[in-house]
């Protein structure tokens, strides 16, 4: 028997268009052109697939899901809109729909939808879908229709109704937090506090005091009992950013709190409970890290159920427009500037620029070009931050290889020649070589210390720490 596929839209047009498509490629079809023509239609008959329109003339798509759903519970719903927001995006997905489409339609890609969403209902037969009512506002802070951004969203309306671990991975600048904060928004727990540590940023001799608390006298400090971050977090949510700069002593620790749910704070002799649910963060690849014996593997299975890859910018270029109109409307009313067009030359060489520190370098442009422009037009002379940058100043991986390499092949030379009698050979290379070449780096980062981290092969707190001894700014 043919799968059947039932097209609830209602544009005439659009509906005749999918059914021909569909009918061509084997499938048997039904149509109806409002909400209750397509529930008349789901109580007379079974569905494998539904595509369902969100704007339905007498009622919204997303209303009828649940309803759907409870007459149909194996049908694989696909939400079609014309309109699509980030929220709406994540609203499909809570309420269990199998994916989401913008207009225009793409019949190649509808086809190949399509054929997968069938076979995940007949997989799922007799299995009746989990349904969500969850509401929250999360709509404005991330936007982009991309491809690769509807996945994100997709995985963050899944990902909110549970209690699983969530691991976020992607470059900085990417929107590791806007996603944590999404789905904390968008879970049960979105009343309860969201707490949020950034965990390259703790002296390495307080992190355990910062994450688990500490009893009064614990330490020399320690003049209060202190809460820490995770029961500041209790019932809520924990983001913890950078995950992977965490000492290896801490990750152990973390472990215990997955495993065990408890804490132990410093200087006390017994656990306390906690109800907390875990968000991590990282732009190192842990698994790598892991290889390397940096990173606990036992951690990395638990933060990792379920995993969130946020594309670069440069890979969704598509999104850049959208995200220029929402930054220069947000600046405009924060600096209480009237808002400002931008020309179409500069969108287009704002969308061939590589963006190495991707959506928040697009921000911090958008904001700096505001602050300069005189006129009612953003044009190319206002980002010549980023436009004049040329190859001559910018160095790729292999320049700044080889002039790492010339600094110390240089500098090393010069130490045999004079001082190799001395019997501390590697101590005094090390202090030759090491403020040069965090100052190459740095250079090459244009200050941005998780990049250089990861250049030089360090944690951030090992950085920090050099920096200040070679009083590097």
């Amino acid at each position: 028997m043919p799968y059947s596929v039932l097209i609830a839209d209602d544009d005439h047009s659009l509906r005749s268009v999918l059914s021909s498509a569909l009918k061509k490629a084997g499938y048997h079809t039904v149509k109806a052109q409002n909400g209750k023509e397509a529930i008349d239609c789901v109580r007379k008959d079974e569905f494998d697939v539904i595509l369902l329109d969100i704007f339905l003339g007498d009622t919204d798509g997303l209303d009828l899901i649940e309803s759907i759903q409870e007459l149909n519970p194996t049908a694989s719903i696909i939400i079609i809109t014309g309109h699509g927001t980030t929220q709406t995006a994540i609203e499909a997905s809570k309420r269990r729909a199998y994916w989401y489409l913008t207009k225009p339609i793409d019949l190649k890609r509808l086809l190949d939808l399509v054929s997968r969403a069938a076979s995940a209902s007949n997989q799922t037969k007799n299995v009746k879908a989990s349904i969500t009512s969850i509401d929250a506002d999360g709509q404005g802070k991330m936007v982009g229709q991309s491809p690769a951004m509807q996945t994100v969203y997709q995985i963050i309306g899944r990902a909110a109704f549970s209690d699983e671990t969530v691991l976020i991975m992607g470059e900085s600048g990417t929107g590791k937090e806007l996603v944590a904060e999404l789905i904390h928004e968008n879970s049960p727990r979105s009343d309860n506090p969201f707490v949020v540590v950034d965990c390259s940023a703790i002296p390495p001799t307080l992190i355990e005091s910062t994450l688990f608390g500490h009893l009064k006298g614990a330490f020399t400090d320690a003049h209060i009992d202190r809460k820490g971050k995770f029961e500041q977090a209790d019932s809520g949510t924990i983001f913890l950013d950078e995950i992977g700069e965490l000492p290896i002593e801490i990750q152990m620790k973390l472990l215990r709190v997955l495993q065990e749910r408890e804490i132990e704070p410093v200087g006390s002799s017994g656990t306390r409970p906690i109800n907390v649910r875990i968000i991590a963060a990282t732009n190192r690849q842990l698994d790598t890290a892991v290889a390397q014996k940096t990173f606990r593997d036992d951690l990395y299975y638990r933060l990792n159920v379920i995993p969130i890859s946020l594309p670069p910018l440069r890979e969704r270029k598509e999104d850049i427009p959208e995200m220029i109109d929402l930054f220069t409307s947000q600046f405009a009313q924060e600096y209480q500037l009237p808002k400002v067009g931008i020309s179409s030359e500069t969108i287009k060489e704002l969308a061939e620029y590589p963006w190495p520190g991707n959506v928040r370098e697009l921000e911090n442009a958008i904001k700096r070009a505001l602050v300069m422009c005189s006129g009612q037009m953003l044009l190319k002379e206002h980002f010549s931050q980023i436009f004049d940058k040329t190859p001559d100043n910018t160095l790729d991986n292999q320049d700044l290889d080889q002039q790492i390499f010339t600094l110390l092949q240089g500098e090393v030379a010069c130490y045999l020649e004079s001082d190799a009698e001395t019997g501390e050979l590697h101590a005094t290379i090390r202090a030759i070589f090491e403020k040069p070449l965090f100052e190459i780096v740095l250079e090459h980062t244009e200050g941005n210390r998780s990049k250089a981290s990861e250049i030089l092969g360090i944690n951030r707190n090992t950085l920090h720490t050099k920096l200040n001894e070679y009083d590097i700014k």
